[in-house]
């Protein structure tokens, strides 16, 4: 109850918002919430029971994109509700594209094209803001300024407190201070809170229909990226879900994290169809499970019912959804400014790399120059106009087009593929010799080399050996090794591709580093001496792939 009640009042914000837009009056507003909470229910469900592929199997609490406020309005505004749904529909594919082939698009679908396009989003998104608060104070210019002005400051004076407690229940104070002060400059109408009636359902509902108009085409490419941005929020998201869901550090389960892209996949599609904005994980689900220390999945049936029960109370929706436009201003200012820190953190925290740094700087300054058009863009066409006049579309083409460049002109990867077996190990040595020749590496670093690919192979072969023993009527299906070898300076990386293996290595790796004992267990002996060789080890664990990736530096002389 407590999380439902916090964060029931701020996933409404994006569908009131967008349907207030709309022009079409209350009756779509009603449908909006109705089937955004629906929709938030629902998958939330989904998200914490998981059915079979489809969900992360933790405490995932869903909520809607505000970020996505921009391309909804445009989308309702100028193709109406039928091209919202095409476009929701079409971003729901790309994360159900990207939770099936995560491991191959690795490369591409990377934090610092996520990060980048959410730096842009945030501009995008305080065009919208500021938009909307120029709307909300045209007939009470100091009462909406002054109402906007005390949502902000409650908000921010709470989420700068160093107590998790206030900057949980500060967006819901901040909305509860703006509204008195709305209602004391009397624009806070509460008509529809008193003739909402306790229990029902809309009145009116926008059917499902696809529009592949002029709209469409031009948007398309902005809902591409939004559903791109949704996959890598979801994927940072069930990361952090998965640290704070278990006692005790364990490696990443990117089975789950595919789960969960699948889940916010059919959360986006029940959206589409139901006529409603996109959904993503809920940030603060994480910051929650930690500050109250409880992570059972009961808590995510509890949240998904009570969200599904508000939709068919019409009274308490009402409430959450007469939320003023300069209190709803307020809130999205913190918003805004939150989704640009985190699109930076993104970048800068996980990529060392400093010309892809570079590349999100020039990336975001681009897509800045065309949403607030600071120079003339030449007359095209209606289709390409509406994409150069896209932040996210000119921003986001650019850091893909980078990131291609970098790696097409990175040095050559080198290749090795054979079967997952000791007796492979004679032409692996074969090809690590070679890369280490191609690199103009010293004896020493060919030598290390060639043991932390031995030591790795060592590592996998039991894994295969345990699953036969364990279903010795089943016929041994032959496993296949893609050895993918690079470099980065000094500093040598392989990745070691095979089908699923067995316990994570991060977490075999982690077990022998907090139960030291001088007494070496014969199986973990390769396992030890691969800790010793190299300065990385990382298993990544896919539905059908594992990928380990080793890092390997210099030998000291």
């Amino acid at each position: 109850m407590q999380f439902s009640l916090l964060a029931s009042a701020t996933l409404l914000v994006t569908p009131v918002i967008v349907a207030q837009a709309s022009g079409l009056g209350d009756w779509y507003i009603n449908w909006m919430v109705f089937a955004s909470l629906v929709v938030v229910g629902i998958s939330t469900l989904i998200q914490a029971r998981r059915v079979g592929p489809i969900g992360g199997g933790v405490v995932l609490p869903m909520f809607t994109a505000a970020f996505a406020i921009p391309f909804c309005i445009t989308a309702v505004v100028d193709g109406g509700p039928a091209t919202l749904t095409t476009l929701v529909i079409i971003s729901a594919v790309i994360q159900l594209a990207v939770s099936k082939w995560l491991f191959l698009l690795r490369r591409i679908v990377t934090p610092i094209v996520g990060g980048t396009v959410m730096m842009i989003l945030s501009i995008t998104l305080a065009s919208v803001v500021f938009k909307l608060l120029d709307d909300a104070t045209a007939d009470e210019p100091v009462g909406g300024s002054l109402t906007a002005f005390v949502t902000l400051v409650i908000v921010a004076a709470l989420a700068l407190r160093r107590s998790p407690i206030l900057r949980l229940w500060g967006p819901l104070i901040g909305i509860i201070g703006g509204c008195i002060t709305a209602a004391i400059f009397g624009i806070y109408d509460v008509n529809r809170i008193v003739e909402a009636p306790w229990i029902g359902l809309p009145s009116e509902w926008p059917g499902i229909g696809l529009d592949f108009g002029v709209a469409f085409w031009t948007l398309l490419p902005s809902y591409l990226f939004l559903g791109v941005i949704i996959a890598i929020q979801t994927n940072g998201a069930t990361i952090a879900a998965q640290n704070v869901s278990y006692r005790g550090d364990r490696a990443v389960d990117f089975r789950g994290i595919q789960g969960a892209l699948s889940g916010t996949g059919v959360s986006n599609l029940l959206a589409g169809l139901l006529g409603t904005v996109p959904n993503g994980i809920n940030p603060a689900g994480s910051a929650f499970m930690q500050t109250v220390g409880v992570a059972s999945r009961h808590i995510g049936y509890a949240i998904g019912l009570i969200f599904i029960f508000l939709a068919f109370v019409p009274k308490a929706s009402g409430l959450l959804s007469t939320i003023p436009g300069p209190v709803m201003t307020g809130y999205l200012v913190l918003i805004t400014g939150t989704l640009f820190v985190d699109g930076a953190r993104t970048v800068i925290q996980s990529e060392p790399n400093r010309e892809k740094v570079i590349v999100a700087g020039m990336c975001f300054w681009i897509g800045a120059a065309f949403q607030f058009r600071l120079f003339d863009i030449p007359d095209l066409n209606p289709i390409l106009n509406g994409l150069m006049k896209s932040g996210i579309t000119t921003g986001g083409f650019a850091a893909v087009a980078m990131i291609l460049y970098l790696e097409l002109t990175n040095p050559r990867r080198m290749r090795f593929r054979s079967k997952l077996d000791i007796d492979s190990l004679p032409d692996l040595n074969d090809f690590i010799v070679k890369f280490a020749s191609n690199r103009r590496w010293s004896d020493a670093m060919r030598d290390k080399l060639m043991a932390v690919a031995e030591e790795t192979l060592l590592t996998l072969s039991p894994l295969d050996l345990e699953m036969t023993l364990d279903e010795p009527d089943e016929p041994e299906e032959e496993r296949t090794l893609v050895v993918i070898a690079s470099s980065e300076g000094d500093v040598a990386e392989l990745e070691f591709i095979g089908g699923e293996g067995g316990q994570n290595i991060e977490d075999r790796v982690r077990q022998l580093q907090d139960f030291e004992d001088e007494s070496i267990i014969e199986n973990e002996l390769s396992l030890q001496l691969l800790q010793n060789y190299a300065s990385s080890v990382r298993h990544q664990q896919f539905r059908g792939t594992d990928i380990i990736t080793v890092n390997v530096e210099q030998p000291v002389e």
